[in-house]
């Protein structure tokens, strides 16, 4: 099976649109393999003290992902989004498959926010960030992707010292 940035255009989105659609299908593909079959004690170990477990590192791509989807595009941000980064690397542990039930039901509903975006939205200035800074909706989802491919690299890294142990 072809790595989805291999794959061709998603029919009826702009080269750019589809090519975030790729990029996050890759994300997830990443977590399936490296993450979501992790036990539970593999799933939150941590290699150090105050660095991140891969099952935070997951909570964040989700959580993040979603926050920066909303300051571009309307809709309701779901009340696990809220809770922020330092809930999401930091935070008090969940059950495994909570947070991985939790990805696979929001992950395919983000990736349909992108279906409906066309090529004049794109330079659309929105506001972003707890300061409120403006920026073209298209840096704002082309950095959705980079910063969850940045995360989900390492979830890879973790795994490799996790296994390396």
């Amino acid at each position: 099976m072809p790595a989805p940035f291999l794959n061709p255009l998603v029919p009826g989105l702009p080269p750019a649109v589809s090519a975030w659609v790729r990029g996050l299908e890759e994300v997830e593909e990443h977590l399936g393999r490296w993450a979501f079959g992790l036990s539970e004690e593999e799933f939150w170990w941590r290699p150090a003290p105050g660095l991140n477990p891969i099952g935070g590192l997951v909570r964040h791509i989700l959580g993040s992902s979603y926050r920066l989807l909303r300051a571009g595009l309307p809709g309701e941000l779901p009340g696990w989004a809220s809770l922020g980064r330092e809930w999401e690397l930091q935070g008090p542990l969940e059950p495994k498959e909570v947070v991985v039930e939790r990805f696979r039901a929001a992950w395919p509903v983000l990736l349909s926010e992108f279906q409906g975006l066309a090529g004049e939205d794109l330079g659309r200035p929105v506001r972003v960030g707890h300061l409120g800074a403006e920026a073209p909706l298209a840096h704002v989802l082309h950095h959705l992707v980079e910063h969850a491919q940045h995360h989900a690299g390492q979830v890879i890294y973790a795994h490799k010292l996790l296994k390396a142990r």
